[in-house]
């Protein structure tokens, strides 16, 4: 139970999240752990385990690089939904903020319309009032004061009123500067919102690119650290075979130094039969004479040839038999001339008998051999014609077209490639070895060079 309990705290503490960062980190470590593994137990003990890791490693890498699109994805989704919802809520304030102004603007027309009637009424009822108190004047006083009075008061309540109008066209104007002012701020918001908008874009491709930037750099640290190992491990093999190449040099300058100097010389048997009897300018002289008697011999069966009864078929044979001299002749000339300007062939090697007239038969060019019999020509019909042509295009499914995975590749530079089949067949190609490494590390200190 403690143990479970801390399986689920730890499954509880780690990350939900997993990058491909994260992925070469785990691979690197697990490449760490093999090569421990490798050296104390032997590339057996991985053999089978490796290639269901590395295609454990493959799904998680997959799966991280799937879950990096998504959450991109998803926050960019995200984002357009705050943006819209941020939108959405400015576009209800603004609604509100607009009925609220047309209530007060309704309000405050319904307020004036109404002390606007009201005054209407006051100044109905004034009139009514000045109506009677004018009648009642005018009973007691002449008609010229009555005519003097009347235009004052239509003065009066024609500027009052004019005074109101203005008043409401300067409230009007207000209201309009206003609304005016209030459009200006809502376009500068809307702007703004589109900049911050476009600069959200440009750094969410800015992130983008710098995570395949950081992929990169981790597929060449990779490399290079694979790189690094294998220098590491040629330096230690290079180091040993320098160490036994001492050792044997020390071996071979003992031995030289109790064995005597024999250095252009020659070590033969005196009592062997087969020992060289002969000197280079005594071969030559016996080849030349050999290849004389050889001329002649030619030439009296050419004459003995055209003193016999000729018929179509002797004609024929002359020919031959003449072209064959000719090519006798031409051979013999060039053996007298092969003997005279390259000699090493006729000279006798310590414990090589001297060359016998048959054995410089035996090794006379193989064109003279045939000269006594005419040559047969090719029959151009029991050749096989020509293949034509053009050759098939390779299929685009071929298993050598396909590419590796990153995780495989991290391997392979981890692990150097060798003749043995140790990371198995995936579905797409089959990989050379993976233990490369520990089997060279162990070769190359038994191996002397």
């Amino acid at each position: 139970m403690p143990f479970q309990l801390e399986i689920t705290r730890d499954m509880e503490e780690y990350e939900q999240e997993v990058s491909v960062v994260d992925v070469y980190d785990i691979a690197s470590e697990i490449g760490k752990e093999f090569e421990k593994i490798i050296d104390a137990h032997g590339t057996e003990a991985v053999t089978s385990l490796m290639p269901k890791v590395i295609n454990a490693l493959e799904h998680l890498e997959g799966l991280a690089t799937k879950n990096e699109r998504e959450n991109t994805t998803v926050q960019e989704l995200k984002s357009r939904i705050a943006q819209l919802e941020n939108d959405k809520v400015e576009k209800a304030e603004d609604r509100q903020r607009f009925e609220k102004e047309l209530e007060q603007i309704e309000e405050h027309w319904r307020q004036e319309s109404h002390d606007l009637v009201a005054m209407v009424t006051r100044l109905q009822e004034e009139n009514r009032k000045l109506s009677s108190s004018l009648a009642e004047r005018e009973d007691h006083l002449p008609d010229g004061a009555a005519e003097v009075t009347s235009p004052e008061v239509e003065v009066a309540v024609l500027q009052r009123l004019r005074n109101l109008i203005d008043q409401q066209r300067d409230q009007i104007r207000a209201r309009d500067r206003e609304l005016s002012a209030k459009s200006a701020e809502v376009d500068n918001l809307s702007a703004q919102v589109e900049r911050l908008t476009m600069i959200g874009k440009e750094l969410r491709r800015k992130h983008r690119g710098s995570q395949s930037q950081v992929r990169g750099l981790l597929d060449e640290r990779a490399d290079f650290l694979a790189q690094l190992q294998d220098q590491h491990r040629e330096l230690l093999g290079l180091k040993q075979r320098l160490g036994l190449a001492q050792k044997e040099n020390e071996d071979l300058a003992k031995s030289h130094s109790e064995v005597p100097d024999l250095t252009n010389k020659a070590v033969y048997d005196l009592e062997d039969p087969n020992r060289p009897r002969f000197t280079t300018a005594e071969l030559k002289e016996i080849l030349h004479e050999r290849n004389e008697l050889k001329a002649r011999v030619s030439d009296l069966e050419d004459e003995l040839e055209m003193y016999r009864p000729k018929s179509s078929e002797s004609r024929h044979n002359v020919s031959l038999s003449r072209w064959s001299h000719a090519q006798r002749n031409f051979g013999a000339r060039r053996a007298a001339a092969m003997a005279v300007v390259f000699p090493s062939p006729s000279v006798p090697s310590p414990g090589r008998p001297p060359p016998t007239s048959a054995d410089s038969a035996v090794a006379s060019p193989s064109w003279r051999k045939s000269d006594s019999a005419p040559r047969n020509l090719p029959n151009s019909e029991e050749d096989d014609p020509p293949v034509q042509g053009p050759l098939p295009f390779e299929p685009d499914d071929a298993p050598w077209k396909k590419s590796e995975s990153g995780i495989r590749k991290f391997f392979r530079k981890l692990f150097s490639e060798s003749n043995v089949t140790f990371l198995g067949s995936s579905p797409k190609r089959s990989l050379s070895s993976l233990s490369k490494m520990a089997l060279s590390s162990s070769t190359n200190t038994d191996t002397p060079v």
